[in-house]
């Protein structure tokens, strides 16, 4: 909806109003349509809006009757009527058709955790002046960013990090740490984004500023039941189906023309039949791909659209276009492009934008109903290595394990020590070890090996410890992988100007599917088929042996036909490794074995040049996709870091 950028400073004044609409302005993609400013002898407010809800009356920032609090917001509040209602009931008055006011209200009425009666997406700074306090809150999935960092003795804040990035004392330091969990997870984990002088505001959480200090609550988590009921798959189809259906409702409010991103696959194409049910008019539907058959979606996404009775509106982006398109990519995010196709996802929302100013997507599907079942299926084998090492002979153990589906494997399989390390073997860009060996000497003794990353893991692992593996397994992405995806969309969509919804990041739904025990998520095609899975890998037995998604699939039957019901995911992929020997590798080889990149002194160059000149034979493009990410750090390095304010 919007960019918002402030300055905090309860012991002294907050930045000058040339600095704060700098600050502002870097963000006027997010906010084409106008902006606002407050400021007083210690706190000022920057806002830049794309105007949604309430087109000529919801300007920011916005106060209260006495002007005694203020608030700018990036998001929408999908309950804010109701949430009216039942302020104006309780004798509260309000200027405005606006989703925004219900904070300013909610807040007077409810306190500072006010912010769990609002159901949608939000990032807000809200400021009480006769009680000297502001309150910097995220929505409970992290669907809008919130960045904050202190600098010449005040908190600036911005959705994105380029509004701190202007402040002129801003030390860019990079935080190694943050750059190492991308390599492996290719979204840096937790608080620290790529700026070691910055942090990122968590979902679920709000950050108190006033004269005494900060704190920093959290309001609400990622649930996870470590025992579960069976209520039977009618229940659960009659739930999903409502949930899901209020959740698009939710998100087609707008006096603003609505689409949507339409990959063809099972997700975009539930939430666009729904919509199209909804609907009085035809939906309009966008899709992307490259010229490569089988990295190309757009005929499946095109039978979708003629399903719904939508108007499709499909691109292609070859090669040249995307290597021209990287630094701007890089520039929109501040930070390295942790996929390889938020490049088209940005051109796709510029075409978007000239039909729609809202999109609804369907992100948020695959984390919370099992849609990764390479590695959503991996506690199979971590079970099997269990009883392996419980129940036979430690003789013939690594004999028994081979058979087991871990053939040549055996005895890596036999050494991983507990769950977590055994995700980490199946889940990751970069392996730890490769990532080391890639890794300079100096950086592996600053980083201690990633020491601190797997503290965070293992307390995640801790909480969830006495659940069902697989339960476990689904928590984790839904808590850690989702921000990714998030993080992505909301940039890339921004950046044309364009707000992307999220019908499946729908707080009520997650909390509704958590209690979905993992059967009805990725389920056997049959007990022979369970039975085969016993001798394979997880990696082998996934959408080959059993189905997954498989409750979603179930529901979706209602709205879509059996093809693409039964659609294999794609995951929007790039042909990297193709284009890798059509010209990438050698621009890739040109920035990162140049003079600039050895004297950083990130890398080991020899084997960094090992890995450009051996193409390893792995799936899904992931030798492409290792030398795209280093690739994305160097160029980062030299836009940002290198560059002085």
């Amino acid at each position: 909806m919007c960019g918002i950028a402030g300055s905090i400073n309860f012991k002294g004044e907050p930045v000058s109003e040339n600095l704060l609409k700098t600050m502002t302005e870097t963000m006027t993609h997010r906010g084409p349509d106008d902006d606002g400013y407050f400021r007083d002898a210690h706190v000022a407010l920057g806002f830049r809006r794309l105007s949604i809800i309430d087109v000529g009356g919801g300007k920011q920032p916005m106060s209260n009757e006495d002007n005694s609090i203020w608030v700018i917001f990036n998001g929408e509040i999908y309950n804010f009527q109701e949430l009216r209602e039942e302020l104006l009931a309780k004798g509260h008055t309000f200027k405005t058709k606006s989703d925004t006011e219900v904070i300013v209200h909610g807040y007077e009425e409810w306190g500072e955790r006010c912010m769990e009666k609002f159901y949608g997406m939000f990032a807000y700074a809200l400021y009480d002046q006769k009680q000297k306090k502001v309150i910097l809150a995220r929505d409970r999935l992290g669907v809008k960013p919130l960045h904050y960092a202190w600098v010449d003795g005040q908190l600036l804040f911005g959705s994105e990090m380029k509004a701190i990035l202007a402040h002129p004392k801003f030390d860019r330091a990079p935080s190694l740490a943050a750059l190492s969990s991308y390599l492996t997870f290719r979204y840096p984990q937790g608080a620290q984004p790529v700026f070691a002088n910055m942090k990122r505001l968590e979902p679920g959480h709000y950050l108190t500023i006033t004269p005494a200090g900060t704190t920093l609550t959290k309001y609400w988590d990622v649930p996870f039941h470590a025992r579960k009921e069976y209520f039977g798959e009618y229940y659960y189809l009659e739930r999903i189906g409502e949930l899901l259906t209020k959740a698009v409702q939710r998100r087609m409010i707008s006096d603003v023309p609505v689409g949507i991103y339409l990959s063809g696959g099972l997700d975009s194409s539930i939430v666009a039949a729904l919509m199209s049910r909804m609907s009085q008019n035809p939906v309009e539907t966008f899709s992307i791909g490259f010229p490569e058959d089988k990295y190309n979606e757009t005929d499946a996404a095109q039978f979708v659209a003629r399903h719904c009775g939508a108007n499709h509106h499909a691109l292609l982006l070859p090669q040249e276009n995307y290597l021209e398109l990287l630094p701007k990519a890089i520039g929109i995010k501040d930070a390295p492009l942790s996929i390889p196709h938020e490049i088209a996802l940005y051109q796709l929302s510029c075409e978007l934008k000239k039909y729609v100013t809202v999109a609804l997507s369907g992100e948020g599907s695959d984390e919370l109903f099992g849609g990764y079942g390479r590695v959503q299926r991996s506690p199979m084998d971590w079970k099997k290595i269990q009883f392996v090492r419980r129940y036979v002979p430690r003789r013939i153990q690594q004999s028994v394990i081979a058979a087991l589906g871990a053939s040549t494997n055996a005895e890596q399989w036999l050494k991983i020590p507990d769950a977590m390390e055994h995700l980490f073997s199946v889940y990751n860009w970069i392996p730890f070890e490769e990532k080391w060996s890639l890794f300079s000497d100096e950086v592996n003794e600053t980083l201690a090996y990633d020491e601190e990353e797997k503290k965070a893991w293992a307390a995640h692992f801790d909480l969830v410890r006495d659940g069902d593996p697989y339960d476990q397994v689904l928590y984790l992405f839904e808590k850690r992988h989702l921000l990714c995806m998030l993080d992505r969309l909301d940039a890339m969509s921004m950046a044309a100007s364009v707000e992307a919804r999220v019908p499946f990041v729908d707080h009520e739904l997650v909390e509704f599917v958590s209690t979905i025990p993992s059967y009805y998520k990725l389920r056997w095609r049959s007990p022979f088929h369970k039975a085969r899975a016993l001798f394979t890998t997880s990696f082998s037995a996934s959408e080959r042996l059993d189905q997954s998604k498989d409750i979603l699939r179930r529901y979706a039957r209602t709205l879509l036909p059996e093809e693409i019901v039964n659609r294999k995911k794609l995951g929007f992929p790039v042909p990297l490794d193709t284009w890798m020997k059509q010209g990438l590798a050698a621009y890739a080889k040109e920035i990162l074995l140049d003079d600039r990149s050895r004297r950083r002194g990130i890398f080991n160059i020899a084997k960094l040049e090992k890995l450009m000149n051996n193409q390893q034979p792995l799936d899904y493009d992931f030798w492409g996709k290792k030398i795209f990410m280093i690739l994305n750090i160097e160029l980062w390095f030299r836009m940002f870091v290198d560059k002085k304010n």
